[in-house]
């Protein structure tokens, strides 16, 4: 691991992850964010953290839902040494009421797959156009219990191609939103897109990897007032407590495993045991039919 590139860097899981990252001494580490002013953000507390000879650069522009600023964010990066090591991190959910969508090419794409899975696409073939995906490459999409379901949680997500069809592209009828089951679905087309590009590429890894339950992160930001307390201070508060939950501290040190190649062969799905949210790190794909 020479050369690393990550997005969503400047809080939880990504910033953790990075500070660990910047230990090894790279040649080159870019840091993604949305904006410039968070990538500088996660430069300095890496920094503080003792990351001060990993060759930090920072990188804005990487907005999950924003492909121009993607393909704009990514043509301003210097093209001198290309990624050995690639970390899509960033994601999230949105907590409206009814289904978003986002157009692209001629598409309607529900918003919270988008953000969580073309986004991250978007970023990796523009990265490769560009010529900075390196030979043998190890790339790491951010995964989640969610994809085979949580019980009292997330509903597992089961389909069928035409239904998954539907869902993604506004097709149909669909169930009332569930801003959950949203985040279901996007890990679940993840580890589908993952498993995709392990098969139609050689030479590179790919890996889905998720590192369990984790509290302290960002992907509650969308969630407002009194809602976002409850769930952060008392329903995250009290997995913590029961060790249902971990800090962003262990779960970036996971994370940290899974980019150094510990855990993940090219198009694992990897995660928490079934029927558990925390735990030893297991293959997924026999916990939900629609993962295969």
């Amino acid at each position: 691991m020479k050369s690393v590139f990550i997005t969503g860097a400047n809080g939880g899981l990504g910033l953790e992850t990075a500070k660990l990252l910047a230990q090894e001494k790279l040649e080159r580490f870019v840091l993604g964010a949305r904006t410039l002013a968070k990538s500088e953000y996660a430069k300095n507390e890496v920094e503080k953290n003792g990351g001060v000879n990993a060759n930090l650069e920072t990188a804005g522009g990487f907005d999950m839902t924003n492909v121009e600023a993607i393909e704009k964010a990514v043509e301003a990066l210097p093209k001198n040494k290309p990624f050995d090591t690639i970390f899509f991190q960033v994601g999230g959910v949105f907590f409206t009421d009814d289904y978003q969508y986002q157009n692209h090419n001629g598409l309607k794409i529900e918003k919270t797959v988008f953000q969580n899975v073309i986004g991250s696409y978007v970023t990796l073939t523009n990265l490769e156009k560009a010529g900075l995906v390196a030979k043998n490459a190890r790339i790491v999409f951010a995964g989640g219990e969610g994809a085979r379901g949580i019980p009292g949680m997330i509903e597992k997500p089961v389909f069928t191609p035409q239904e998954f069809r539907n869902y993604v592209f506004g097709r149909g009828d669909q169930k009332k939103y569930n801003p959950m089951n949203a985040i279901g679905v996007s890990k679940l087309s993840s580890a589908l897109l993952v498993q995709k590009l392990a098969q139609m590429k050689d030479g590179n890894t790919y890996v889905w990897f998720t590192p369990g339950l984790t509290h302290g992160t960002n992907g509650l930001k969308e969630l407002k007032g009194i809602k976002r307390f409850f769930m952060e201070t008392v329903a995250f508060g009290i997995t913590g407590l029961l060790g249902l939950s971990q800090s962003p501290k262990k779960g970036a040190q996971k994370y940290f495993d899974s980019l150094t190649g510990e855990y993940g062969k090219n198009g694992d799905v990897l995660g928490s045991p079934e029927g558990k949210v925390l735990g030893k790190i297991v293959d997924q794909l026999p916990m939900n039919t629609s993962l295969g």
